[in-house]
């Protein structure tokens, strides 16, 4: 699953969980499907945390540094 799909998912369950229009049985499915969900992006951001970088001109010259999105 791409991080962009699991979000659109997780809108999806919102929306359906915020009308009001579902039976509490249902609720507890989209809720544990959203939490499931939720997981699986969380650890798709923190694998994809290590790999990304920024490039930088320095005197007409590319470097590569590390992206830190702790910061």
């Amino acid at each position: 699953m791409k991080i962009e799909e699991g979000l659109e998912k997780l809108e999806k369950i919102a929306s359906k969980l915020e009308s009001g229009d579902i039976t509490l049985d249902e609720s507890l499915k989209l809720f544990s499907e959203g939490t499931i969900i939720a997981e699986e992006c969380t650890k798709i951001l923190s694998e994809g945390k290590g790999k990304l970088a920024i490039l930088k001109e320095k005197a007409n010259k590319i470097t590569e540094e590390n992206f830190d999105l702790d910061d």
